[in-house]
C-alpha cells in the first residue's frame, strides 16, 4: 500500500452470510480487481487450529485454498481482517491470535458499534490500535470521518488510515454530513487515506480518486440484487483505471 502509483481498489468476499464465495470466485475477483492483498477474515478464529484454515469470506474459501488456487506466480499480501468486533479487548485478542496462526502482521482493525455494526466506534479502535501498534504491527484502523480521531491514529504512528463515508452496506458514498471532516484528513496528506465504508457506485469510487483518496475498499455492493462479484470488480477496476488517467487541478 505504501507507496503505491496507482488506485488501489481493496475489497473483501461477503459482508454477511448470503454472500457465498468459493476460493475459484474468490481468485477470480482478485483477479478481476488487480488487488494485492487477500483480506483473511477472523470471526472464526476460536475454532480453526491453523491459520491456513482462516476464512476468505463466508463460505468454504480459505487462506490456504485461495492461495493454493493463485499459485506461486500471483504475487498477494495477505492481511488480516479483523471483521465485525465491538470492544478493543476482542479485537486485540483476536488479533493476537490470528497473528499466532499465520505470521501476517498486518492488521486490518475495526471495532464496530455493537448494535448495527455499522459504524466505528472511534475510541475503542484507536485504543486497540494503540496495543497491536505496541506488539509491532503494522495496523490499518477503520475511523469514522472524525478529525480528531484521525490525528489520534496519525500519533499511533499507522502508515494508513481508513475512513468512511457512510455507514457500512448503506452504498450512500461520502454522506454530505462528513464531507467537510473528509476534506480537512485528506488536506493533511500525511500517510495514505483510504475510502472504507458506505461505497456503492462506480461514481462513489471516482469521487474518491478527485477527491484525493489513495485508495478504496467495496464489498456489500459487489453482491447487490444477486450480482456477480467478478463482474462487478471488472467494471470497477475498468472505471478506476481510467479515471486516475484524467488530470486533476
Amino acid at each position: 500500500m505504501i507507496g503505491a502509483t496507482v488506485f488501489e481498489l481493496f475489497h473483501c468476499f461477503g459482508a454477511k452470510p448470503e454472500h457465498q464465495v468459493s476460493a475459484d470466485v474468490a481468485a477470480r475477483m482478485l483477479g478481476a480487481s488487480k488487488c494485492r492483498y487477500l483480506a483473511v477474515n477472523t470471526h472464526t478464529i476460536a475454532s480453526v487450529e491453523t491459520g491456513d484454515e482462516l476464512p476468505v469470506g463466508y463460505a468454504d474459501a480459505t487462506l490456504g485454498s485461495v492461495t493454493a488456487l493463485l499459485g506461486p506466480d500471483r504475487a498477494i499480501t495477505p492481511v488480516l481482517n479483523i471483521n465485525h468486533p465491538v470492544t478493543a479487548g476482542e479485537a486485540v485478542q483476536r488479533a493476537r491470535r490470528a497473528v499466532e496462526l499465520t505470521g501476517v502482521r498486518i492488521i486490518k482493525l475495526e471495532v464496530l458499534d455493537a448494535d448495527t455494526l455499522t459504524t466505528s466506534h472511534n475510541d475503542a479502535v484507536l485504543a486497540a490500535a494503540r496495543q497491536l501498534v505496541d506488539d509491532g504491527l503494522e495496523v490499518w484502523p477503520l475511523i469514522s470521518a472524525d478529525v480528531a480521531a484521525y490525528r489520534a491514529a496519525l500519533e499511533l504512528g499507522v502508515p494508513m488510515v481508513r475512513v468512511m463515508g457512510s455507514p457500512i452496506g448503506a452504498r450512500r458514498g461520502i454522506d454530505d454530513r462528513v464531507r467537510a471532516a473528509i476534506d480537512v484528513i485528506l488536506a493533511g496528506d500525511e500517510v495514505p487515506v483510504m475510502l472504507d465504508g458506505g461505497i456503492g457506485s462506480v461514481a462513489d469510487l471516482t469521487e474518491a480518486i478527485e477527491l484525493g483518496f489513495e485508495s478504496a475498499l467495496v464489498n456489500s455492493c459487489l453482491f447487490t440484487d444477486g450480482a456477480d462479484p467478478v463482474e462487478v470488480l471488472a467494471r470497477m477496476r475498468a472505471a478506476v483505471d481510467a479515471a486516475a488517467l484524467v488530470p486533476r487541478g
